[in-house]
């Protein structure tokens, strides 16, 4: 999310993900040639491919990759790109062997669902645009976000017990307090620089208008709003809690009621138009309530490291051979 408090690269970890739960996808739209950055037991992965995985790292996260700051972390971000590259390399060689690969018909309903969440056709492609994706390169990431998900289940198997789940809020009673929480929307409109002010405040201005004129602020999120992270979500950022916001953005938003609206406020991100939904007040931990939630923490926990375990031994067996740059 823009507004969250993270770096570049950081936040290209987290688009990444873990190995089986969403790794950047292998573009088929990239070019089949040139010269080979990796081969994964004889598979090759381009430079090409790594450098479009760049690009659209920083097209996520409205970074220009001209940005010196960008530069100074290029090399990083590329060499988490090609790890998780290989990562999904060999975990799509174990689908194909398990034959746990997605269907055609798994990916459409999957999409389906997604373009469900749109207004319309033109929404739908816009958030495309703002994400630098193509319609066949989305569904190229879904096949393997689901394909993931399979072998994830397939090869980590785990199990939480009751007592475990007891020990655990025994131990920790005070991490499942609930604190004060905000459900919070906004509409993020980026000024890069200076030059970008007057267009950045014209269409402010006519998101306002449309605002006032009785738009639902949810379509005029998945319209206008340059958050490729919320904006799918109708500028949804979900329950937050004091401390997890930048600082200009969380004090406007707790500063207003369920159901308003606010004013242009500016972070380093540019400007937003932020709406707070809901509210939820403090809450002491009650086992009852939250004991799915934490055997839910468990399993995933659980799954991740076996996970990593299992995709570490086929690392270490498989034939990866890595070329500099030409």
């Amino acid at each position: 999310m823009t507004v969250r408090r993270v770096a570049v690269a950081a936040a290209v970890v987290v688009a990444l993900g873990a190995a089986g739960g969403g790794a950047w996808y292998l573009s088929t739209q990239a070019r089949r040639g040139g010269a080979v950055a990796v081969r994964v037991n004889g598979e090759a992965i381009y430079w090409s491919q790594v450098d479009a995985e760049v690009r659209r790292a920083a097209a996520q996260f409205g970074v220009d990759p001209s940005n010196p700051e960008f530069e100074k972390q290029r090399e990083q971000i590329t060499k988490i790109i090609v790890d998780q590259m290989v990562a999904q390399r060999l975990i799509m060689q174990e689908a194909r062997k398990r034959h746990l690969t997605a269907t055609d018909q798994e990916v459409e309903a999957q999409l389906a669902e997604i373009v469900k969440r749109f207004p319309g056709k033109a929404e739908f492609e816009q958030a495309l645009q703002r994400n630098n994706l193509t319609l066949a390169g989305l569904r190229d990431l879904l096949r393997v976000q689901l394909t993931q998900r399979r072998v994830a289940e397939a090869v980590a198997q785990v199990t939480v017990t009751d007592d475990e789940v007891r020990r655990q809020f025994d131990s920790n009673r005070r991490l499942y307090d609930r604190p004060a929480q905000i459900r919070v929307s906004h509409i993020l409109v980026r000024v890069a620089d200076k030059n970008q002010e007057a267009v950045a405040q014209a269409k402010v201005k006519v998101v306002q208008a449309r605002l006032a004129d009785g738009a639902a602020f949810e379509d005029l999120a998945r319209q206008y709003s340059e958050d490729p992270g919320s904006a799918p979500q109708g500028g949804d950022l979900g329950y937050v809690s004091r401390g997890t916001l930048v600082k200009e953005f969380e004090d406007a938003a707790w500063a207003l009621k369920p159901g308003q609206v606010s004013g242009p406020v500016r972070t380093q991100y540019g400007l937003h138009i932020i709406k707070v939904t809901d509210v939820r007040p403090a809450q002491a931990a009650d086992f009852a309530r939250v004991k799915e939630q934490i055997r839910q923490e468990l399993l995933a926990s659980k799954r991740e490291k076996a996970f990593e375990a299992w995709l570490a031994r086929v690392r270490q067996g498989a034939a990866i051979e890595q070329f500099p740059r030409l």
